[in-house]
């Protein structure tokens, strides 16, 4: 069913009901139409002249001037223009209308129009304006909240932020840019990637992915003062359309130090802020643990001040106060940072020592100990003396709890105090035998150099070829004054593990230097001399310019020293042990591996490291002549060798027919007892002068 057009009067009637105003201007003659509602819109009269300037004479004061120059450019283009303005009705009510206009030309030739309907939009504009207001309120109630806040789409795009946001996160203010990427504003790798729109379903999955994945998280910032913040985000999933995240940034520092605190307090003795007895065993049986899994010792000291009583009776109980806070640093400063220091209340402290090697490693910690808190303590205008009695008991020696090991090093703190206070006692009374004879031995050591009480020795080494001395290998030995020649198998791994090591290695390599070049200056031929380096020597930071200045001030020839090294000192730490031994070979020198074959090298270093010589352990060679598989060994070493372009000595040849065997096998080199044993500079020179090569 179709519908007669509708004449001009019923569309001026429908336009009438809207509220809709009418109005023409003819652009040649400028006559101006208005319609009824136009009229009533503006607040006109039926009889008042339609004109421009009647028009503008109820337009706003304040818009007026803009109008009059928007309508003359409206008049001038072709297509639809929109103006908006007010109007000031008597009494001071202002009206904001809308106006559309769109110029008709005739394309036949016809007078050209200017048509405009004009709509009353004030209930629009007053509900935009109740919006404005509203959402500058909220604005101002949310930019005064203590949390940061953002608005995130579905694509983690940055839509709002309040000034608070900022200031919790350290994000710039450069930053905030509406659409920034929720990652590139506070750096949370989680969230990379992309979130676009597709098919229906497929969106619906993208939004779960994405609401699964932005969880609750925690930003640490570092301020320009060094302080650390925590900034923890709690964002809020909005439903709908467009989904995205309202966020919440709330600086968690304070909290989380008073929970630190709170934390602390239950796990620290409140004066001196090490560990208390609830948190000792707890932390000890931790340590048992990690002991038995890795099958490693751990020692427990049992400690007390001697006669600490009479000081807080005395000068009372601040002063012992101070005291024992002072006791307490000397004690964490004395031990290593993962080992545990408690105090159990009054003067007793436990300290925990993980990772041990044995129990001369605890003794040389309750030694340090002992002297750590028997200097004087400065209080006030007093210097007080106060020392330590000390019980250690060993797991799993001594016991394999908590409880048992802290009674058995409390027994033997006691034992100490028996003893006459200020020392040390081990639970066993055979260990703390061992462990005395020990730290003698340690104590003696120490001024071993200074007395003139070590010595090298010198062991030929002889070429296999001919049968020549070509060099000499210097032994450390050690003249203690009351029990005679001590063994190197007991002082060198006492001086590993003090470090003396160190200042005494660089003695044996100045001496080696300085015997080999005094040899030359009587007239014997130049002589290699090698000397062994250990573990700590390799990590000793000085032993290039050690090794520098030898050569410089005793003049000797670098290419006649020979520093050895074995297998596991490589390996400990291999591209450190790479780079200097290039630094020493770069000196000129030589470099050799010793007791090749008995560590746990691998070859892929090996072939890197600056070698001149490996060192066949005398292991291999003392069962040579009855086991078939040590001739193999043997024979693999000096072709691997030979192959890297490496010269090769064989250790420990006690017998002639070792001899032909390892020339037969190709080694270079030959030191042993069959030649001769390590003697004296001055049994060396006389072995020299009357040796006779024997090809």
């Amino acid at each position: 069913m179709t519908h007669a057009p509708l004449s001009q009067a019923q569309i001026l009637q429908l336009l009438e009901l809207a509220r809709l105003g009418t109005w023409s201007r003819d652009l040649v003659s400028g006559e101006v139409w208005w319609s009824d509602e136009f009229r009533a819109l503006l607040g006109m009269g039926a009889d008042e002249a339609a004109t421009r300037a009647s028009f503008l004479k109820r337009v706003h004061p304040d818009d007026r001037a803009r109008i009059d120059r928007e309508l003359d450019a409206a008049y001038t283009q072709d297509g639809d223009t929109t103006l908006t303005f007010r109007i000031l009705r008597t009494g001071g009510e202002v009206l904001h209308f809308q106006s559309s206009i769109r110029i008709q030309r005739d394309e036949t030739g016809g007078r050209p129009l200017a048509l405009g309907i004009v709509q009353d939009i004030t209930p629009q504009r007053q509900i935009e304006e109740e919006l404005r207001r509203q959402t500058a309120y909220l604005t101002a109630i949310v930019n005064h909240l203590p949390q940061g806040i953002t608005v995130f789409d579905n694509q983690l795009r940055l839509q709002y932020w309040n000034a608070r946001f900022g200031e919790v996160t350290d994000v710039p203010p450069e930053a905030l840019q509406r659409n920034a990427r929720f990652e590139d504003l506070i750096l949370y790798p989680a969230l990379r990637g992309e979130y676009g729109p597709g098919d229906p379903e497929d969106l619906v999955r993208q939004r779960r992915a994405l609401a699964a994945r932005f969880k609750p998280h925690r930003l640490e910032r570092t301020r320009p003062n060094g302080r650390t913040h925590l900034v923890e985000g709690e964002p809020l999933l909005i439903d709908g359309r467009t989904m995205g995240f309202i966020t919440t940034y709330t600086d968690i520092t304070e909290q989380k130090q008073a929970e630190a605190s709170i934390a602390h307090l239950a796990h620290h003795d409140a004066l001196t802020g090490l560990a208390n007895r609830f948190s000792l065993y707890a932390r000890l049986e931790q340590a048992i643990a990690d002991a038995r899994r890795h099958a490693q010792s751990l020692a427990v000291l049992f400690l007390d001040l001697d006669r600490f009583k009479n000081i807080n009776d005395s000068l009372g109980h601040h002063m012992g106060d101070q005291l024992l806070m002072l006791v307490a640093q000397r004690l964490r400063a004395t031990v290593r940072e993962a080992d545990i220091v408690a105090r159990l209340g009054g003067d007793e402290f436990v300290i925990v020592l993980h990772s041990l090697k044995g129990a001369q490693s605890a003794a040389h910690v309750a030694s340090k100990l002992l002297a750590a808190l028997s200097a004087p303590y400065a209080l006030d205008t007093l210097d007080l003396h106060v020392t330590p009695s000390i019980g250690i008991s060993l797991f799993p020696d001594d016991d394999e709890d908590a409880t048992g090991l802290m009674r058995n090093a409390d027994a033997a703190m006691y034992h100490a105090k028996a003893l006459g206070r200020a020392n040390f006692q081990f639970f066993t009374e055979e260990l703390n035998r061992r462990i005395t004879e020990r730290l003698k031995l340690e104590s003696r050591l120490r001024g071993a150099i200074a007395r003139n009480e070590l010595a090298l020795w010198y062991q030929p080494k002889i070429a296999a070829h001919d049968g020549r001395i070509v060099g000499v290998e210097a032994l450390l030995r050690w003249h203690h004054p009351d029990g005679g020649l001590v063994a190197p198998s007991s002082f060198i791994p006492i001086a590993e593990e003090t470090g003396l090591i160190v200042d005494i290695g660089t003695w044996v390599i100045c001496q080696a230097c300085r015997q080999a070049q005094a040899w030359q200056s009587r007239g014997i031929a130049p002589l290699g001399v090698s000397v062994n380096l250990s573990t700590r020597q390799i990590r000793d930071a000085g032993l290039l310019t050690t090794v520098t200045e030898t050569l410089q001030h005793t003049g000797l020839d670098p290419a006649l020293l020979e520093l050895e090294i074995t297998e596991s000192t490589v390996m400990e730490r291999p591209d450190t042990a790479i780079e200097l031994l290039r630094a020493l070979k770069a000196l000129g020198l030589k470099i050799a591996v010793d007791d090749f074959g008995t560590g746990h090298s691998s070859l892929s270093y090996l072939k890197l490291l600056p070698l001149d010589r490996l060192k066949i352990d005398r292991s291999f060679v003392s069962d040579l002549e009855r086991d078939p598989n040590d001739a193999a060994i043997v024979a693999a070493a000096v072709s691997l060798a030979h192959n890297l372009g490496l010269s090769v000595t064989a250790e420990g040849v006690e017998t002639a027919t070792q001899v032909e065997r390892l020339r037969a096998l190709g080694c270079d080199e030959l030191q042993g007892y069959h030649f001769s044993r390590p003697i004296t500079a001055d049994e060396f020179e006389a072995f020299y002068l009357a040796y006779r090569p024997q090809p």
